[in-house]
């Protein structure tokens, strides 16, 4: 470790950390998906909750070896998709090259005749191959042994998807390697997209991360800084970090931000006061990063009615899209929340035009459509046939904790 340790280079959120990395060994994670990858003629799929180190612990694994990292949030067709991998692997679409022959020409509009004197000399005939071959991409990574990882592979459309799955099919028995990335509950989406890749994948869930664990990175990256921190302090932050490293991180950050801790004191160590006010980082943290979600959701979809507003039993009104915003946050906010439940909440919540189910099932359909469309991570996804709302992004809990339940 370097003497002169830098607060950025020991916590990191939303980057690669190093300093304060937790293996977590008594999952073994690394091992199953070090496993997984190694093993011939499968797709790999490693699954999550938001921002919960999925891509920190693939790149860790997959380490020296060489990759295509596709980003499935940017990415609108199949035939995007691979526009993307060539891009990657630094292939063009087309490739333009002057072959030259003696005296014979041939045909063509780009050919260019070239003379001498009064006798023709040379020909040379300009021609643009199509390097857009699917065959010929998929033959290269099979050769050079270029995984294929895509990331968040829940964004990509059903049709898109469908599509990927059936192309790289063939490949993975020839030796292709493909990593799909997703959140938990969207595990087996390529499953569903093609079914005859039964026996050709394997699943692997990242667990969730205990607060012991959690509060290894603040324990380690304290330490590695020669920083002393109330271990009360760091009781709060592994309760209210939504089981997640990311916001772990980010906590770890703004303290020392706030107590001027920059870089390693060499001479004397350093302390977090016992009085740090805690509370107040975690209402700036919840306004800085929930808020803009928060906002696009619970606006609805765009309407050309002015919607019915429901009598709150604490006070004011709420549309039916706030008022299910509300309700979530009242369950604490859970991360996976039955429709009982949240029915259940409403009722308590709203003291009187209780909603039908009706009402209810749409709304939750909408917030999760405009989570999509507006590329919020899938903030919050509906699942129709489980019959349960998934809030997957950390950051919406966290604002509804400490911005909404709490007023």
């Amino acid at each position: 470790m370097p003497l002169f340790t830098h607060r950025d280079d020991v916590f990191v959120a939303g980057g690669q950390p190093t300093i304060t990395y937790v293996d977590r060994e008594e999952t073994h994670i690394e091992r199953q998906l070090a496993r997984a990858i190694a093993t011939p003629n499968q797709i790999v799929s490693l699954s999550g909750a938001t921002k919960t180190g999925k891509t920190v612990l693939c790149r860790k694994v997959l380490g020296k070896r060489q990759f295509v990292w596709i980003d499935g949030g940017q990415i609108a067709s199949a035939d995007g998709f691979w526009s993307e991998v060539r891009g990657e692997l630094s292939i063009p679409d087309e490739t333009e090259f002057t072959r030259e022959t003696g005296d014979t020409i041939t045909g063509g509009a780009d050919l260019v005749i070239t003379m001498k004197g009064s006798h023709l000399s040379k020909t040379s005939l300009k021609e643009k191959r199509s390097t857009k071959s699917l065959a010929d991409t998929l033959s290269i990574l099979i050769k050079e042994k270029i995984a294929i990882v895509i990331d968040d592979f829940h964004y990509l459309n059903e049709e898109t998807r469908r599509s990927i799955v059936r192309n790289i099919k063939g490949a993975v028995f020839n030796g292709l390697k493909v990593v799909l990335l997703s959140v938990t509950h969207r595990v087996f989406d390529a499953i569903e997209a093609e079914t005859e890749l039964t026996g050709r994948f394997t699943s692997i869930i990242l667990p969730e991360w205990s607060l012991d664990d959690l509060k290894k990175i603040p324990e380690i990256g304290f330490h590695a800084l020669n920083v002393e921190c109330p271990t009360e302090i760091i009781e709060n932050l592994g309760r209210e970090s939504q089981e997640n490293p990311f916001l772990m991180q980010k906590f770890c950050w703004e303290i020392c931000f706030d107590c001027g801790i920059e870089e390693k004191n060499l001479i004397r160590k350093q302390r977090i006061p016992d009085d740090y006010n805690i509370e107040e980082m975690f209402v700036r943290i919840a306004k800085d990063a929930g808020l803009p979600i928060y906002k696009i959701l619970v606006a609805g979809p765009q309407s050309r009615k002015q919607r019915a507003k429901r009598p709150l039993a604490d006070g004011g009104n709420a549309d039916i899209y706030e008022a299910t915003m509300l309700a979530l946050a009242g369950t604490g906010p859970k991360s996976t929340i039955s429709y009982e439940e949240l029915r259940s909440e409403l009722g308590s919540m709203l003291s009187d035009k209780m909603p039908q189910k009706h009402e209810i099932t749409s709304a939750l359909k909408h917030l999760a459509q405009i989570s999509r469309n507006k590329e919020l991570e899938s903030a919050i996804d509906w699942d129709d046939t489980k019959r349960e709302i998934n809030i997957t992004d950390p950051y919406l809990r966290f604002y509804l904790r400490w911005q909404v339940r709490e007023r």
